[in-house]
């Protein structure tokens, strides 16, 4: 090889070894950038359920919610606190939550189209598409589209059994368990919720709550939607329609009903029996002036026996109105009465062409019943806020008059009274918030 050629090779891997070089330097700087353009996600940890709950000694199902339209009753347990409450021309549901652990208990009646006749139609209610919507508070599946997996349907007698797993969006899993069973056109259901580490508890929940279920089919052919009024200490029952208000009660006390068409007394009075028509028609005609008999029936209400007594009278304004008073002795030795009034004239609802045409009003007297078995607690009484003292006033200082050599007189001061403190009273709101799983 040459010089020259020798120099020129030379010149070549240089330049050769300079591109190397810069390159190692640089590449670097690019490769860094794209990757911290790209970081990965840290895991977001899902939230853990609080330990299983072995002992349920604690759990007790002494007291008994009446849902609003009188159709059932069911144990309240303890630690769930009554939450929604629903009713409509198709059923009435309550749902009960325990935010402590994040449990959900719902109860239902469900009035079916036509009489349930077998299992299979049973079974036939709960269609994926019913379940589904049923449980959509819940995550929805990506694979299957729906917001629930069930897990088991087993049928015992005529209890239909269905177990559910459910996540909600915070991807926590939460077990359930439905029980179904119907009694000719009625449909029963009791379904709890709890967190999936909870299976022993919704076991025992279910059981007991399935017992304590009581349906009140005495009011089966009354209006669904109809509210019902419940007095805890005399255990009379009576509904109504949903335009009706209560405007006067209190437990053990009368209480005051009223409609566009009528009005509505009810009240019971220890140690009166009606033991005859002649009582009977004494006690409507006591009530008030001016009272007309028109009839007076046998009465019966299930195990209770007494009689309806139709009138008619003039009111304060001079309007004629017509009357029913149903008056049924109780087996807690008083009289139950249900008295109801029509703004109308000359009504006769022991007759049958007159309940047809004011078919509403016969319809609440039919319900007007007592139950019997059910431990419905009494109202907490709203307490009396405890004011503070009046401070009397001060005795008013008397004038003093200071004559000086110049004659001036000082001004009298005025009287002062020392001002009565206000009584203050801090009402605490406290929040009531109702556990849902799904959210």
């Amino acid at each position: 090889m040459d010089h020259q050629s020798a120099k020129r090779a030379t010149i070549i891997l240089g330049i050769v070894m300079i591109v190397a070089i810069a390159s190692s330097a640089i590449l670097p700087l690019f490769t860094q950038d794209v990757t911290d353009a790209t970081p990965v996600p840290t895991t977001i940890p899902v939230p853990t359920f609080g330990p299983s709950i072995t002992d349920f000694s604690g759990i007790r199902f002494d007291n008994d919610y009446l849902h609003a339209s009188g159709l059932f009753s069911v144990a309240n347990p303890t630690g769930w606190t009554p939450g929604t409450e629903t009713s409509n021309t198709t059923g009435a549901e309550i749902t009960m939550n325990n935010t402590d652990i994040l449990s959900v208990i719902q109860i239902s009646l469900q009035v079916s189209a036509a009489p349930i006749q077998s299992m299979d139609e049973l079974d036939a209610i709960y269609t994926s598409s019913a379940l589904n919507q049923s449980w959509s508070n819940y995550r929805r599946d990506a694979q299957t589209g729906l917001n629930y997996r069930e897990t088991a349907r087993t049928r015992d007698g005529n209890n239909l059994t269905m177990d559910f797993e459910l996540k909600n969006q915070r991807e926590q899993i939460f077990v359930a368990r439905q029980i179904a069973w119907y009694d000719t056109d009625w449909v029963y259901s009791v379904r709890v919720v709890t967190p999936e580490n909870q299976i022993e508890l919704l076991k025992y929940l279910v059981d007991n709550l399935k017992a304590s279920y009581h349906a009140n089919r005495i009011f089966a052919g009354t209006p669904i939607d109809w509210q019902a009024y419940f007095d805890q200490t005399n255990n009379f029952i009576i509904r109504y329609p949903t335009s009706w208000i209560v405007t006067d009660s209190a437990p053990g006390r009368p209480a005051s009903i009223d409609g566009n068409t009528g009005s509505l007394r009810v009240e019971a009075q220890p140690g009166v029996v009606i033991g005859d028509e002649a009582a009977a028609r004494a006690w409507v005609e006591a009530t008030r002036t001016g009272v007309t008999i028109l009839s007076v029936q046998p009465a019966t209400r299930g195990t209770l026996n007494g009689f309806s007594v139709a009138y008619t009278y003039n009111d304060v304004d001079g309007n004629p109105n017509s009357g029913l008073a149903l008056l049924l002795n109780g087996t807690d030795n008083a009289v139950h009465v249900a008295n109801l009034r029509l703004f109308k004239a000359n009504v006769d609802l022991n007759v049958d062409t007159a309940q047809v045409e004011n078919f509403e009003a016969y319809q609440i007297l039919q319900t007007f019943n007592q139950l019997e078995g059910v431990t419905v607690p009494l109202p907490t009484p709203t307490p009396t806020p405890t004011l503070p003292p009046t401070l009397a006033p001060t005795a008013t200082p008397e004038a003093t008059v200071e004559v000086t050599s110049e004659a001036t007189v000082e001004a009298t001061p005025e009287a002062t009274t020392e001002a009565t403190p206000e009584a203050s009273v801090e009402t605490t709101a406290e929040a009531t918030a109702e556990a849902t799983p799904g959210s």
